[in-house]
């Protein structure tokens, strides 16, 4: 049996034949996670970088309990932005998410999305509890 287990969560997909995220043994990767549609169809995405960011959280949310953790166990998150007026938004869904400052994963922002109509998308690596 293979010890690397495939993440897949309803209503968010890549185009490519590839899962949400990745999961050997505890350690948990994601591949890119935007607040748009299924895929990237400009026609699924709001123009508003709120709207994006907080589906962009909502999903991240869902692929870490669908791998059988929590924001709790979020070590990492990579965001990559459209712009520097992004990050207003950004910083008000990540203060909600991570309430304490204590308790907070380590994060790194870049400006440039994959496509221009993505305006925030993220990475997230994640240590899962043991099972």
């Amino acid at each position: 049996m293979s010890r690397r287990r495939s993440v897949y969560v309803e209503g968010f997909a890549h185009e490519n034949p590839v899962p949400a995220a990745c999961v050997i043994d505890n350690v948990l990767f994601t591949g890119a996670v935007h607040g748009g549609g299924r895929g990237s169809d400009p026609e699924e995405f709001s123009p508003d970088a709120a709207t994006q960011c907080e589906r962009m959280f909502e999903r991240v949310l869902a692929i870490m309990s669908a791998a059988g953790g929590s924001a709790d166990d979020i070590v990492k998150m990579s965001v990559r932005i459209a712009s520097p007026a992004v990050r207003g938004a950004l910083n008000r869904f990540w203060g909600n998410l991570f309430p304490d400052p204590h308790s907070r994963p380590a994060r790194q922002v870049t400006v440039g999305t994959t496509q221009p109509h993505i305006l925030v998308q993220c990475e997230v690596v994640g240590v899962l509890p043991n099972a």
